[in-house]
C-alpha cells in the first residue's frame, strides 16, 4: 500500500503538482483522471 501511495505522489510531482493533498482529492473524484495523468487513456 505504501509503495502505491509513494508512486502516486511521485507521479503527481512529476506532473508539476505543488499541493499533493489537493491533487489527491481532485484525482480521487473521477476514476479517469489518474489514468489521464499517467497517459493511459
Amino acid at each position: 500500500m505504501t509503495a502505491l501511495h509513494n508512486a502516486a505522489i511521485g507521479a503527481l510531482r512529476a506532473a508539476g503538482v505543488t499541493n499533493i493533498a489537493a491533487a489527491t482529492r481532485h484525482h480521487a473524484r473521477d476514476s479517469s483522471r489518474p489514468l489521464a495523468l499517467l497517459g493511459i487513456t
